[in-house]
């Protein structure tokens, strides 16, 4: 049997949706007979289809290099790609946005089922635009209407869709690897880090939804006395912010700044060393960066909006209001006075038991299963 895997873009990953992807791809049997095909953007370092493992081939596909077009282009070539060329038993689309572009599945191949999972609420973040927003509830709302099956990584969105659509949807977290091999790359002696002796902040793009204002305003008032790493991409969408946001990260005293994304053995290290890891977003689905700081044994404090919630419990004690600089500030300066303790270890053993990621490979098999009657 044959599966399409589209609207990831890369593999392998280096945040958010593809690295939720790339995890449940690895995480499913290579001998029951199912073989995986996965539409990446095409890049000189891929620029043909090659077999990834033993039951996964990668097909780059060529995309624009627009802020819009990109997208676009992508999606609309694997769509075409996988309804004429490809043609499998399943094709299973990530990203509401591809929503349009599942109606050409449809269209296509009628008889094939589309399972659909979402990510979170694209036209939440502040990078878009009043017209792109508009698109990009428009586009979920095709997707809902295109899709068979859907499933989110945000267990708000089961009441949110069924309020209106009689599409099936189910809630699947995402997972943690309890044991991540954390390299040894040198980023860190490079840039004059100690373990232990840094507090870190990582985002893949500096969207205003991600918080790093917050914690900013926070760090120059406290004075915490240990630098602040700060890690992620600079080159949003929102360029304003952007440039703002990078203009004052270089004018902080005893801020450390790598200005572009990383691959994951550096990010690793990275938060393996840190002292204190802080996740101040506003608007998250389920986030792999908070798993995975989680995963790397390290403290993290946490905006306290519902989906940071999800995977923290209630009862956790280094969460901090949400948008609220003030009160982050003086959550950061009790954990720098008390220190860590046993919470820290009982949130890594909670995410290892409810966010397993052969679990929850296989709840997305069963999907396949069922609707291919297989």
């Amino acid at each position: 049997m044959k599966i399409a895997i589209l609207g990831s873009k890369s593999l392998p990953a280096f945040a958010g949706v593809d690295r939720v992807v790339e995890n449940i791809l690895r995480h499913l049997p290579t001998d029951d007979g199912i073989h995986y095909s996965i539409y990446v953007v095409r890049t000189p370092g891929q620029p043909r289809a090659f077999d990834y493992a033993p039951n996964l081939r990668v097909i780059p596909i060529p995309a624009l290099s627009g802020k819009h077009s990109r997208a676009t282009t992508f999606f609309l070539l694997s769509a075409l790609h996988c309804a004429l060329v490809l043609r499998p038993q399943l094709a299973h689309a990530h990203d509401s946005a591809f929503g349009p572009f599942a109606w050409i599945l449809r269209l296509l191949r009628p008889r094939m089922p589309v399972v659909g999972t979402f990510h979170g609420n694209p036209y939440e973040r502040a990078k878009w635009s009043r017209f792109a927003k508009w698109f990009l509830r428009f586009s979920e709302r095709a997707f809902v209407r295109g899709c068979r099956q859907l499933t989110t990584v945000a267990r708000a969105k089961v009441a949110e869709v069924q309020a209106w659509s009689p599409t099936p949807i189910e809630f699947i977290p995402n997972g943690v690897d309890p044991n991540p091999v954390i390299a040894d790359t040198g980023l860190a002696r490079r840039h004059g880090l100690e373990p232990g002796r840094y507090l870190m902040f990582a985002a893949g793009r500096m969207d205003p939804t991600k918080g790093l204002h917050h914690l900013l305003d926070a760090i120059e008032q406290l004075k915490p006395g240990l630098p602040l790493l700060v890690v992620g991409g600079f080159e949003g969408h929102n360029r304003q912010y952007s440039d703002d946001l990078l203009v004052r990260s270089r004018n902080i005293p005893d801020l450390i700044l790598i200005p572009q994304l990383l691959t994951q053995p550096e990010l690793f290290e990275l938060v393996a060393g840190a002292r204190l890891f802080i996740f101040p977003s506003e608007i998250e689905a389920m986030s792999m960066m908070l798993l995975e700081v989680i995963s790397c044994d390290v403290p993290v404090l946490a905006s306290d909006i519902a989906e940071n919630v999800e995977v923290t419990g209630p009862d956790y004690l280094w969460l901090f209001r949400n948008a609220d600089a003030q009160h982050l500030g003086e959550q950061l300066a009790r954990f720098l006075e008390q220190g860590p303790g046993p919470e820290i270890a009982a949130l890594r053993r909670r995410c290892a038991e409810l966010f397993n990621w052969t679990a929850i490979a296989q709840r997305y098999r069963g999907h396949y299963r069922r609707l291919t009657g297989t």
